[in-house]
């Protein structure tokens, strides 16, 4: 009965703690930040995520968080529309990744994408790095969140919403678990949230298509560690920053 209290109590927290830590999220990243300033609001963004990981493993088990998924006979014509669905997810993840990739190859493509990630994150100027000390931070919260985020919306929401006493069927809770992920992105307005919903989505559908937590635990880290990549100083975005000037 403890056990199955604590569960709902961790998803009464996850379904809400977006919505009422929004305002102050909204405070701190939304103005600019000394480095001192942001890599404590980096901190205890991770902090935060370890603590909610390590309590979801304490009340679930390990084993239970991280194990095979249900297959996909969920999915009607399964023989069809699994290959469609992957096909489809598996483009949306190249076109996420399509930054990292073209960055790559190029210097000047990095610093154009360099301009256009600050350009849609201007209004949390406190969000995004800009020294190579803050990239690198940055870079242990991308790695930070792929992993605990995974286990939390994916591992632990989508599994107790299937097989609690809720009884949600797996596209219901594919659903919910994914616009719980966006409303935990509520800071950043609505157009955050809906793209944090999609993501959720696609991440959701890695999991239950492939099996595992692994590939997505990957894809979900490698969309958030583009951006430290991106935005890592250098001698073209610096003079393109000077240009410009900060976001």
């Amino acid at each position: 009965m403890e056990q199955s209290g604590a569960i709902f109590v961790l998803l009464g927290f996850l379904a809400v703690g977006g919505i009422v830590t929004c305002p102050v999220e909204r405070r701190i990243f939304g103005r600019a930040l000394c480095t001192r300033h942001k890599l404590l609001a980096y901190g205890g963004a991770m902090a935060m995520l370890w603590a909610l990981t390590l309590a979801a493993i304490q009340v679930c088990g390990w084993p239970a968080l991280v194990g095979p998924a249900s297959t996909a006979t969920w999915l009607p014509a399964p023989l069809i529309s699994e290959p469609a669905i992957g096909a489809v997810v598996a483009a949306y993840f190249a076109l996420a990744l399509w930054p990292f990739l073209q960055s790559l190859r190029s210097k000047r493509l990095r610093s154009t994408y360099a301009v256009a990630i600050r350009k849609q994150g201007a209004a949390f100027p406190g969000l995004l790095p800009n020294t190579a000390l803050e990239c690198a931070v940055f870079a242990v919260l991308g790695l930070t969140a792929g992993f605990c985020e995974e286990i939390l919306f994916r591992g632990f929401i989508l599994r107790f919403l299937t097989q609690s006493p809720l009884q949600f069927g797996m596209l219901a809770a594919l659903i919910v678990s994914s616009v719980v992920f966006g409303l935990n992105h509520a800071y950043q307005g609505v157009g955050g949230m809906v793209s944090s919903t999609i993501s959720g989505l696609g991440f959701g559908l890695v999991f239950l298509l492939s099996g595992s937590l692994a590939p997505s635990i990957l894809l979900h880290a490698l969309v958030d560690l583009q951006v430290a990549y991106i935005l890592l100083p250098s001698k073209t975005f610096e003079a393109s920053a000077t240009s410009d000037g900060p976001g």
